[in-house]
């Protein structure tokens, strides 16, 4: 079978690279429909992944209005050409859109509960839309299958990924030298329109920030942003492909970023979330494992550093072992879902939504 996969954004690249290998092993022939946003295609190359270009990421929403238009009809050109048979995506409207007048399946990941704009234009022209069992929105599509797992075990299970220490020399990280990892986002998504989701506006608060975690930690900086003059020293210099290298090593990590706490936290390195909104996936880890805190206000994130360093590193791998032992491998299952279709639709509605117990016991202080 001829599947498409759209990626718009470099975390879709680790979302699916691993499906893609799997598909292939299966007989399948898949196609990557890729649009230009920050360092996705860059991955691509890294990961030797074929792509077409179908689209680029837009500044205002005016634009992305009119990029919609085009990068659908680019998307379904390329798709008609290809012959493509099934398709997937992380909710990007352009596949979606694409298997309605190709008369083919789709099914979306989805994991965001804010992506309305997205979600709005993408869930209803799906034939199934998997999100993790704790997402908290409404899904407008006919069959809405609940995943027991995050998004970022597809690419961070064991089995997928083992962790090279020699990104900690290439950092130039001296033996035991305790770090941290800051991501500060830019809000220009369609899913932050309408939401003050960043807990750290100004210049003076990410400075103010960095400062105070500097007393403890040797502080590396991953942003999209301009950063201040007095920050620039601090920022991750390291290709993209190596990131969770350097993650999965990390003491802590602080930062507006939603995926990267959460892949933080299937890493077993403590996180603190800073935002104004909430994401169900992160929540979940909190509740269930106690990997991490969300919290909406830079005053917050000192004592709350403190109470997570103050749990032993031995504790931090009980939580994670615990979050696999108790989730399924999501890539597996996504392979399975297209593989066995439409059959499938219906097996996993009854067989995947194994509903966790709250293993964990209370709260850590």
């Amino acid at each position: 079978m001829k599947i498409s996969i759209e990626v718009g954004h470099p975390a879709h690249v680790h979302y699916w690279r691993n499906a893609i290998d799997l598909l292939g092993s299966r007989g399948h022939r898949v196609e990557v429909l890729a649009r230009q946003k920050e360092v996705a295609l860059q991955l691509l190359q890294a990961y030797a992944i074929p792509y077409e270009v179908v689209g680029r990421s837009r500044p205002t929403l005016l634009w992305k209005g009119i990029g919609l238009f085009l990068d659908d009809l680019r998307v379904l050109r390329v798709a008609r050409r290809k012959g493509i048979e099934f398709m997937l995506s992380t909710g990007i409207p352009g596949s979606e859109h694409a298997s309605r007048v190709l008369g083919v399946p789709h099914v979306a990941l989805i994991d965001t509960e804010i992506a309305v704009l997205g979600r709005l234009l993408a869930e209803p022209f799906s034939d199934a839309v998997c999100t993790p069992q704790c997402f908290r929105g409404e899904v407008r599509s006919g069959r809405h299958i609940r995943i027991n797992g995050y998004l970022e075990l597809m690419y961070l299970r064991p089995n997928y990924f083992r962790p090279d220490a020699s990104v900690l020399d290439q950092v130039g990280l001296s033996p035991g030298e305790r770090y941290a990892i800051v991501r500060f986002s830019s809000s220009d998504s369609s899913h932050d329109l309408g939401y003050a989701r960043n807990a750290v506006g100004s210049d003076e608060d990410r400075c103010e920030l960095v400062k105070g975690l500097s007393k403890s930690y040797r502080v590396f900086v991953v942003t999209e942003t301009v950063l201040p003059q007095s920050l620039k020293s601090c920022r991750l210099n390291l290709p993209p492909e190596r990131f969770h290298d350097l993650l999965a090593f990390a003491d802590l990590y602080v930062g507006e970023g939603a995926t990267t706490a959460s892949e933080a936290g299937v890493l077993g390195v403590p996180w603190i979330y800073l935002s104004k909104s909430r994401r169900g996936y992160l929540d979940d880890q909190e509740e269930r494992y106690g990997t991490g805190r969300t919290v909406n206000s830079l005053k917050e994130v000192l004592p709350v550093v403190e109470s997570l360093v103050a749990i032993p590193r031995s504790e931090w791998a009980r939580r994670r072992e615990l979050l696999l032992e108790t989730t399924v491998d999501v890539t597996r299952f996504v392979v399975d879902l297209v593989d066995g279709w439409p059959e499938s639709r219906g097996q996993h509605d009854e067989q995947s939504m194994i509903l966790r117990q709250d293993v964990r016991g209370g709260q850590p202080g």
